[in-house]
């Protein structure tokens, strides 16, 4: 048996394991647009942003964090938030909560908020603690991740050209950490000594525009789960793999339709747990569906994916990209891209991306020859730098790679 018609019988199989992936709406409409976090007793909490996504709300109202038990009983948890971004417990599993709106970070215990710091914060949005309880912040407002110490201490961490205003974290069991961009696509990973690199990018977002809004992290499966905001869909990112980016769940049509991953519709998702067992996700989704006025986001529902399990621990298997050669590399004036792919396809796509995540080229509709993909990349105009490259099919981003222009 070839290795092609073995890997053809894996994919079935991977793709017979997603159409398992079930989506259900578990709450009714209520202001819960920001982050989502699980306690330790599988209890979770919804953070409302706000009402909008370019405005501030005019309703005059606080906004509240949500507590969902586990028999989906739903109370409001704290108040007096103007814009309750990401969450994080510590560990002793006290909830700090951040606030976009006034620059600043809180601690609730049993409902009560207390101030925590402003020091350094600039619109913090997604939060994270390391196994020393020292918590991580993105700063939105400047471009950059934010440490505070249990004592208090706030000093920068991380920073460069491939934030843009970073709004998800997470963090795995080395402590290196997990930042999904708001404004871009970018993934990118941080050491515990401060060293960013990019992990992969997203489709779908602008410069310009919103991208992608939380993560979470699976260590059963080391798997990132991503919500992607700009495409209407639930991503996955294998931490160990990272150059194969898969579709968890959404066709990319704005909507909150429920059912398998075959029909299910997600609008601005923002918030991601991953339960402690690593087979259901909770993802918050607009009901809105429309950008007019100012990309409204309330009222919103909570979505739970399960399934997911089986998905995350095959996605070794998940990448038909064999044999890959770039060359020259570093590249002058072209490059060329080979692979081999486990089937003939008309609907390749390939994407090059500069350091901070823009699609500089995009080549589409390329056709493989005999399971052969060659593609040849003019760069002739482009700034000399690090640039990135990615060969999609479908939903599904096969390769993710690392080009330098002279």
């Amino acid at each position: 048996m070839s290795r092609y018609t073995i890997l053809s019988i894996v994919l079935l199989a991977v793709n017979s394991i997603i159409s398992q992936v079930n989506v259900t709406t578990i709450t009714p409409e209520i202001k819960g647009s920001g982050g989502l976090s699980l306690d330790d007793s599988g209890n979770l909490y919804i953070a409302d942003f706000g009402d909008f996504l370019g405005a501030g709300d005019g309703d005059g109202l606080p906004n509240v964090i949500w507590e969902l038990d586990t028999s989906l009983n739903l109370t409001e948890y704290s108040t007096d938030f103007v814009g309750a971004s990401g969450n994080d417990f510590d560990s002793n599993g006290v909830l700090f909560q951040s606030d976009i709106g006034v620059s600043s970070i809180y601690k609730i215990i049993g409902g009560v908020r207390t101030f925590v710091t402003s020091t350094g914060i600039s619109n913090p949005v997604g939060l994270v603690f390391d196994s020393n309880d020292n918590l991580f912040v993105c700063n939105c407002g400047n471009n950059t991740i934010r440490k505070i110490t249990p004592s208090g201490t706030s000093t920068q961490f991380a920073s460069g050209s491939l934030f843009f205003c970073p709004n998800g974290i997470t963090i795995d069991e080395d402590d290196n950490l997990y930042v999904s961009n708001f404004s871009n696509g970018n993934i990118i990973k941080i050491t515990p000594s401060g060293v960013a690199t990019l992990l992969n990018v997203t489709p779908g977002g602008t410069t310009s525009g919103p991208s992608n809004g939380h993560l979470d992290y699976d260590p059963g499966t080391r798997t990132l789960v991503i919500a992607s905001h700009a495409s209407s869909k639930i991503f996955y990112l294998s931490i160990d793999n990272p150059s194969f980016l898969g579709t968890l769940a959404g066709t990319g049509v704005r909507g909150n339709t429920d059912g398998d991953v075959s029909v299910a519709t997600f609008s601005r998702p923002n918030g991601v747990a991953i339960s402690d067992d690593g087979d259901s996700v909770y993802i918050n989704s607009s009901i809105p569906v429309t950008n007019t006025p100012n990309r409204p986001l309330n009222p919103s529902v909570v979505r739970l994916i399960t399934g997911i399990a089986a998905v995350l621990s095959a996605n070794e298997f998940s990448t038909p990209v064999n044999n890959v050669k770039t060359y020259p590399n570093p590249a002058s004036n072209t490059f060329t891209i080979e692979a081999d792919l486990n089937s003939d396809y008309s609907n390749i796509t390939v994407k090059l991306y500069d350091i901070q995540g823009k699609v500089v080229k995009e080549l589409s509709k390329i056709r493989t020859n005999n399971s052969h993909l060659k593609v040849l990349i003019d760069v002739s105009t482009l700034a000399s730098g690090t640039y990135f490259y990615s060969i999609s099919r479908g939903n599904d981003q096969l390769l993710f790679r690392k080009i330098v222009k002279d």
